[in-house]
């Protein structure tokens, strides 16, 4: 196996332990408690995720992820109030979908990059269109959290 189809395999098993985890929180109860307290972790996690990742713009946030996780192929798209981004694909999505698995957007997307928005200086907030459990694409947007347009004098 060569160094790309490794890192695939990797991503495939890292995707798939994601909706492991979900559908066993979901199955004992407990999906919504580990959710939030996974929510406050990453908070917590996030300005030093970040800078070990060398993260200091928002649409480094859906590239670097791309890159390294490879379940979502966002398409990203900076506009006047933020960062557009949006992705018809997602591993932990199609997992799920096919093991009879509850959605993972919470816990395993949308919150972690809600954390990691928050921690960009100066902080973003995540807005979530819709995702791909509900529909055929995740549409995301990241915007400073001021709700100013970014370079606008606040």
């Amino acid at each position: 196996m060569n160094e790309a189809q490794t890192l695939k395999t990797l991503q495939l098993f890292y995707a798939g332990a994601l909706v492991d985890a979900v559908r066993q929180y979901h199955k004992h109860g407990v999906l919504e408690a580990v959710t939030e307290g996974k929510r406050r972790e990453q908070e917590q996690a996030a300005p030093a995720q970040l800078a070990r990742l060398g993260i200091e713009k928002p649409e480094a946030i859906f590239t670097t992820f791309t890159t390294l996780f490879g379940c979502a192929d966002w398409k990203v798209q900076a506009d006047g109030n933020g960062v557009h981004a949006e992705t018809k694909t997602c591993l932990a999505c199609g997992i799920a979908k096919k093991l009879g698995a509850p959605a993972p957007c919470t816990i395993s997307c949308i919150n972690p990059l809600g954390a990691q928005a928050a921690a960009l200086d100066p902080p973003h907030r995540l807005e979530v269109g819709r995702t791909l459990w509900e529909g055929e694409s995740c549409v995301f947007k990241m915007v400073p959290a001021s709700g100013e347009p970014e370079g606008s004098p606040a």
